[in-house]
């Protein structure tokens, strides 16, 4: 998965630079909407329905407040990550398969994420890299939480081989800690986002909104 943001700076220019990069998302301040930018977005939101569109800045005039998913009244990171996930469009069901040695990990992501909705989530638990490939042969999940350090087939193992063999599963490493030797392995041959396990159960609203950015991201590739 990557992630490309553009910034365009000259609102005289926006609408036109709106057709050129086609963006998956725009934030944009009220005082660049014009008629045209304006046409456009509904056009989009109308076409597109994985398309989100937020507010930054001062109020807007409500007439223009109809196609914001959301409103970010300043650039507050904290806010930004809380918010911006409850926004996008996923599907009603995401399969998790977690992929880790400790059988913490899989209880606590299970405690966590089970019973929600909107969307709902299906926990699998693998203890290491060849057991996660045999739960991927079985049923294939939506998205897999990924340990590095493990026996047997550990998460660099792991992930080589879901690439040689071409298997299109977005992937998040949740890890204690990493080496950079480890992460550059990782990279060879992706850029998986990662999250820190941290104070472990403290790192779960964290590893959420994560999962949902990702899920998000993907569908649009």
């Amino acid at each position: 998965m990557s992630v490309r943001l553009i910034r365009c700076a000259d609102k005289h220019a926006a609408a036109s630079f709106f057709d050129r990069v086609s963006p998956a998302a725009v934030f944009i301040e009220p005082s660049f909407l014009n008629l045209s930018l304006i046409q456009k977005i509904k056009v989009r939101c109308q076409t597109d329905p994985l398309f989100r569109v937020y507010r930054i800045g001062p109020q807007a005039s409500a007439k223009n407040d109809i196609f914001f998913h959301t409103i970010f009244d300043q650039p507050v990171p904290h806010e930004f990550e809380k918010k911006w996930p409850e926004t996008l469009p996923l599907p009603d069901i995401v399969k998790l398969l977690v992929i880790d040695d400790e059988q913490e990990i899989g209880s606590m992501v299970r405690d966590y994420f089970e019973g929600r909705s909107a969307p709902a989530f299906e926990i699998r638990h693998a203890l290491n890299g060849r057991e996660g490939m045999e739960a991927i042969e079985r049923a294939r999940p939506d998205i897999i939480i990924l340990d590095i350090k493990m026996p047997v087939m550990d998460g660099r193992e792991f992930y080589h081989e879901l690439k040689r063999k071409g298997i299109n599963i977005p992937v998040i490493i949740f890890f204690d800690s990493i080496s950079g030797e480890e992460l550059r392995e990782i990279r060879k041959f992706g850029t998986p986002p990662a999250a820190e396990k941290g104070s472990r159960a403290g790192a779960l609203p964290g590893l959420m909104a994560l999962i949902k950015k990702t899920i998000y991201l993907e569908g649009k590739n």
